[in-house]
């Protein structure tokens, strides 16, 4: 079974995830009349679609990394907050759904191949020897796809959060020095990213 393929619901809310953040971003800065930041945004989300598409680990980091820089700068620009808080939120779901769908891919690699062993069996072997190696694979689906939703649901409580403490902040930055709010901003993307990597551990 390919976890990774675009069939996979986790494969889907990344690809979703990912255009979500780039639309999000090139919005902000387009309604800011920031063109160029726009176009830079599709063009990024694009490369990482590409990443994910071939299964590149490395696009994730550089993506999340390019999304972050652009909230940042946004928040320079005078780019909505709204905005850069969607970008923002839907690119680290994007990086731990990247990593994830790795995660599950090492893991098939690693399985016993039960369907070749089945296929290449000899024409001697009984049905009561080939029926330990449908089990296997049936448990190992079985297994996969729990640990699947599982993910999703955690990650779906830690976005929920994450935009829920991010909609307060941004109702009472108001009342806060800009320095306050930039060190309270880099405290919630580290401790929302340590977050999300321990529960991408928990599910390892």
């Amino acid at each position: 079974m390919n976890l990774s393929t675009p069939l996979s619901p986790v494969t889907r809310i990344m690809t979703i995830s990912t255009l979500v953040a780039a639309a999000a971003l090139a919005l902000g800065y387009g309604l800011n009349q920031q063109f160029v930041g726009s176009l830079i945004f599709i063009a990024l989300g694009l490369l990482w679609l590409v990443g994910q598409r071939y299964a590149q680990t490395a696009s994730a980091g550089l993506g999340l990394l390019g999304f972050a820089v652009g909230a940042l700068l946004g928040t320079l620009y005078g780019v909505q907050s709204g905005w850069l808080l969607v970008g923002i939120t839907a690119a680290l779901v994007a990086w731990d759904l990247h990593h994830f769908i790795q995660h599950l891919r090492i893991n098939e690699q690693r399985a016993p191949d039960t369907e070749n062993s089945a296929a290449t069996a000899t024409d001697t072997e009984t049905d009561a020897d080939a029926a330990p190696r449908l089990d296997t694979r049936a448990r190992l689906e079985a297994e996969a796809r729990m640990l699947e939703r599982e993910h999703l649901r955690r990650l779906a409580i830690v976005s929920g959060l994450g935009l829920l403490l991010g909609a307060l902040a941004l109702t009472v930055r108001l009342t806060l020095s800009f320095g306050v709010i930039v060190v309270l901003g880099v405290v919630a993307i580290f401790a929302l990213s340590r977050l999300i990597r321990y529960l991408r551990q928990e599910s390892d």
